[in-house]
């Protein structure tokens, strides 16, 4: 930009402080490696893993499943059962709702 527009006065995050914004996978890895509280959470890039892991957690604990990329503050889901956790990870990473936000899939 200022190659282009040299008058322009513009400011905004480093492209590491955007990445806070633009990846809630980064996020979480960026809060819990400095110790700062955060949910459990695990990051997935396969359905399938995903599916598992959601399988293996105490049916009556109520999980997020968030699209990891710029999903337009669409990509949360808060289902309220295990069987709405594994459709909402479907939805995000069968179905890729959230086209490519859904790669990575936080649960």
């Amino acid at each position: 930009l200022a190659a282009a527009c040299p008058d322009v006065k513009v400011f905004g995050p480093s492209k590491a402080a955007a990445e806070l914004e633009a990846s809630k996978a980064f996020t979480k890895d960026f809060l819990q490696e400095h110790d700062i509280p955060t949910a459990k959470y695990r990051n997935f890039t396969s359905a399938d893993d995903a599916i598992a892991y959601v399988k293996s957690l105490d049916p009556s604990d109520r999980q997020v499943v968030k699209a990891s990329g710029l999903a337009a503050g669409k990509g949360v889901l808060l289902p309220t059962t295990q069987e709405e956790t594994l459709a909402a990870v479907n939805e995000i990473m069968s179905d890729r709702a959230f086209g490519a936000a859904g790669d990575t899939c936080v649960v």
